[in-house]
């Protein structure tokens, strides 16, 4: 199990990754503009702004890269979890065409597996199953909170830039 923490309050989008024992083992950083690997207009971000979205575990840097499988008034996107030029793994963000409907998130690769919001009051939760049984789950610490803590409970066989992953897939559809 891992825990990620809300690096500021001021940093919606940058994630803070511990242990149980809490020593720190990586950190999840959103980018100023996110640009997906086939846009149009890759040109027009300055190049003073970051556009990689970065996860790193225990000092080794993995990018999650976005393109879009559709362009329409619900993009689909899929994301990549690379360490160079190697895919780790892969997930699709699949737009429901109904009003107020979040999209699927499934994974393609390492494993097949579907990632489903079962949120409460006041806390967001995700849960991850593969083949009809639930593997585990990423759940938002209950209550209000000035700075998000998010519990990662997912099997060791899942390894942590996976996790890290499926963390990833979580906020982007639950905060962004």
């Amino acid at each position: 199990m891992f825990i990620a923490k809300q690096h500021s309050v001021l940093s919606a989008f940058t994630y803070d990754i511990f242990d149980t024992a809490g020593q720190a083992v990586g950190d999840l950083r959103w980018p100023d503009v996110a640009v997906a690997t086939n846009a149009r207009l890759k040109s027009l971000v300055p190049q003073a702004l970051t556009t990689k979205i970065q996860l790193t575990y225990q000092q080794h840097v993995y990018d999650i890269a976005f393109e879009y499988l559709t362009r329409d008034w619900y993009n689909d996107i899929r994301f990549f979890l690379k360490d160079g030029d190697t895919t780790l793994a892969i997930a699709d963000s699949i737009g429901v065409k109904k009003l107020f409907k979040r999209p699927v998130i499934t994974l393609k690769a390492p494993f097949e597996g579907l990632l489903t919001r079962t949120s409460f009051l006041f806390s967001t939760r995700y849960t991850l199953s593969s083949q009809g049984s639930e593997l585990g789950r990423v759940a938002e610490k209950p209550g209000l909170q000035v700075k998000r803590e998010l519990l990662i409970d997912l099997p060791d066989s899942i390894s942590p830039p996976i996790q890290f992953f499926i963390l990833f897939l979580m906020c982007n559809q639950a905060y962004r």
